[in-house]
């Protein structure tokens, strides 16, 4: 359950908190106040797009903190993501700053987006006017269906299986390319697999081939300072080398080293420098007189080093990548050559994979057939206690070919008056029916839904008198099980609401502020008697309405 909010610099809203109780709490207020920015800063705590014209002006961030009761399911979850529960609440926060970047949190933790939607959705749900839209959207009815369903197995099941069926198929049809075009691919094939293997390619060696390089290019700098580095060090031919100097050092304290133990210490340093002088001298020599100029050598280096960056260049960024490029092709070549031993295999497993997606696809439509009847009665159910007492709805689940979503056509059918043939729920011509078909939908999923708080945006569109009134009572329904909180523009809505808060919009000089504010008994007689058309008559019908 949504425990508190709190909005900070987001448009209009310099700074807003709010706690929300059990039941049904409404949002009301005059058009324009803010509170479509209340539900985009929901939506920006539920991994929404962030924007950064939401941030207030003159302010350099713009911040969104809910706080939520945490269960078990949720626990688990956030478990998964190595996210501790804090007394168990669950506190997710949502900062934009002026120049476009997001930060999201949980319970502290920074989190990507992805993972703030996958807890968010467990948490909380906003129903508005493009959840109408997808009503009007046929593609979007199975997903209803399957929710109320719960295929979740069924289905999970099925999409295995046609993604394996997809991959065989792919594979099938790359075998079967015509002849012309295999005969092609097989050459080109060819070439790039034998250009590459007479390379001989050796991870490494390109940076060898460029150290030898360097060393052949500077043979004669490194004979001289080679030689000049020895001399000086150990045969130093105009007096005495640094491991002469040293040899004497050594022989005068060696007479006086056991004297006292500090100056044994400086004996041996000494004579350790003087082997670690004589070892490195004998070394430089040696790698000196191991570089020659050789101009053959040089030359071959150079040719070596193209033809790997030439490979390089046609194949990857580097020799790796290039042997890995003649792996995948020398496997592409395997398979075009025993391409008909492996198109047997494949067909073989295709006609396998296809049993058993007819089994799965025939599983997930007696599911969704048997859900369908009774999501049928429950709609029409809900529809008649929404004050469309003649209304017929229909699931109309029919075949159609494999999909990713199964082998099902699911569309929503209703007939709203008596007499009436059924017809595509995309006919209806009044918004008012439509959100009522919504609402209908929405409160029989809630049953199953394990999310504890839903908000209704403006659900009550085009609806008013009697079937407001019924649109209230389904809310007031669902809001024994549920946290329900809805904007609404109707007084019907507004006092059947356990919880009402007022959203105010002031403005000083040229800067708008909007606040939230919960209305006691002769606040909300005030606030009624504003919706329903203002003065002493209409606060006292809405004193009326309220004792109902």
């Amino acid at each position: 359950m949504l425990e508190q909010l709190k909005i900070k610099n987001v448009a209009v809203i310099d700074s807003l908190e709010v706690s929300f109780g059990d039941g049904v709490s409404v949002l009301t207020g005059e058009t324009g106040a803010g509170k479509s920015i209340i539900i985009d800063s929901i939506n920006m705590i539920l991994g929404g797009r962030a924007n950064k014209d939401l941030v207030r002006r003159g302010a350099d961030r713009a911040d969104v903190q809910a706080v939520f009761t945490c269960d078990s399911r949720t626990a688990g979850l956030l478990d998964e993501n190595g996210i501790e529960p804090e007394d168990d609440l669950v506190i997710v926060s949502r900062r934009i700053t002026k120049d476009g970047k997001s930060t999201a949190r949980i319970n502290g933790t920074i989190v990507t987006l992805n993972t703030l939607r996958d807890i968010a959705d467990r948490l909380i749900n906003i129903h508005g006017q493009h959840d109408s839209q997808a009503l009007l959207n046929p593609s979007r009815h199975i997903t209803f269906l399957d929710d109320y369903a719960g295929t979740d197995a069924e289905l999970s099941a099925y999409k295995i299986l046609y993604a394996r069926r997809m991959e065989i198929k792919r594979e099938l049809d790359g075998l079967m390319m015509n002849e012309q075009e295999k005969l092609q691919k097989t050459d080109l094939l060819s070439y790039q697999v034998n250009e590459i293997n007479s390379a001989k390619l050796t991870p490494g060696e390109e940076e060898e081939l460029t150290e030898q390089l360097s060393l052949l290019e500077n043979a004669e700098k490194i004979n001289i300072c080679a030689e000049k580095a020895y001399s000086s060090l150990y045969d130093y031919p105009e007096g005495m080398s640094a491991y002469d100097l040293l040899s004497t050092a050594v022989e005068a304290m060696s007479e006086i080293s056991e004297l006292s133990s500090e100056l044994s210490e400086s004996f041996e340093a000494l004579t350790s420098a003087m082997y670690s002088i004589e070892d490195a001298a004998r070394e430089i020599r040696d790698f000196g007189s191991s570089i020659e100029f050789d101009e053959q050598a040089l030359d071959e280096t150079e040719e070596r080093l193209e033809l790997i960056r030439r490979l390089k260049r046609k194949y990857g960024g580097s020799v790796e990548a290039v042997l890995e490029f003649c792996r995948r092709a020398q496997k592409e070549l395997d398979d075009m050559t025993h391409g008909s031993e492996r198109a047997d295999e494949l067909r073989a497993e295709l006609a396998q994979t296809d049993e058993k997606l007819k089994s799965a696809a025939e599983a997930l439509t007696a599911a969704r057939k048997t859900a369908a009847r009774a999501l049928e009665h429950e709609i029409e159910t809900s529809l008649h206690e929404l004050n469309m007492e003649k209304a017929v709805f229909s699931v109309k689940v029919a075949p159609q070919k494999y999909s990713s979503n199964g082998a099902d056509l699911v569309e929503f059918m209703i007939a709203t008056n008596p007499g009436e043939e059924l017809k595509p729920l995309v006919r209806i011509a009044s918004g008012g029916e439509l959100s009522r078909v919504m609402l209908a939908i929405k409160s029989i999923l809630a049953q199953t839904d394990s999310v504890d708080t839903l908000i209704f945006d403006e659900i009550d569109t085009g609806v008013s008198g009697a079937a407001a009134q019924k649109i209230a009572d389904k809310l007031k329904d669902i809001g024994r099980t549920k946290q329900v909180i809805c904007i609404t523009h109707l007084p019907q809505l507004a006092s059947a609401a356990d919880n009402h808060f007022l959203i105010i919009k002031d403005v000083t000089g040229d800067i708008a502020s909007t606040t939230l504010r919960e209305l006691d008994y002769e606040g909300r007689v005030h606030e009624l008697g504003r919706i329903i058309g203002g003065g002493a008559a209409a606060e006292e019908y809405a004193r009326e309405i309220l004792k109902k």
